[in-house]
């Protein structure tokens, strides 16, 4: 009886990791200390002199540009495996922005060269279609 649970279980926790999100990396935020603002929809928070992270967020915030200050639903230093319930907040009207993605970038220009080559990719496939 005991072999017949064990494989039920063992076939369902496999179900369950093939629909787990492909997108769930691990990303350890140090110090975050400050930020740039690229866009309505990306910015960059810095964490000490060599520690930058790309911020995507789900949707624009067209708050974001004229915030004066910018907060996170988290703290200077964070251990975010997934960040979809995790936003930036502007300040301005209560906004809150949620985040789809962040990830580790050498600097600010390296975010915007990232920012820029999606976009193109992107522009590229639509093309096609």
């Amino acid at each position: 009886m005991k072999t017949v649970y064990a494989s039920v279980l063992a076939a369902l926790t496999g179900a369950i990791m093939l629909t787990a999100p492909v997108s769930a990396e691990r990303i350890r935020l140090v110090n975050i200390h400050g930020y740039a603002v690229i866009d309505n929809q990306h910015l960059v928070l810095n964490g000490g002199a060599r520690r930058h992270y790309l911020v995507t967020l789900r949707h624009r915030c067209s708050d974001m540009r004229f915030g004066t200050q910018i907060g996170t639903s988290f703290g200077s230093t964070a251990t975010i495996t997934s960040p979809h319930f995790e936003y930036i907040y502007t300040g301005q009207n209560d906004m809150r922005c949620y985040i789809e993605t962040i990830e580790e970038v050498d600097d600010l220009d390296a975010a915007r060269a990232l920012i820029l080559e999606r976009a193109e990719a992107e522009e590229a496939e639509a093309e096609e279609s």
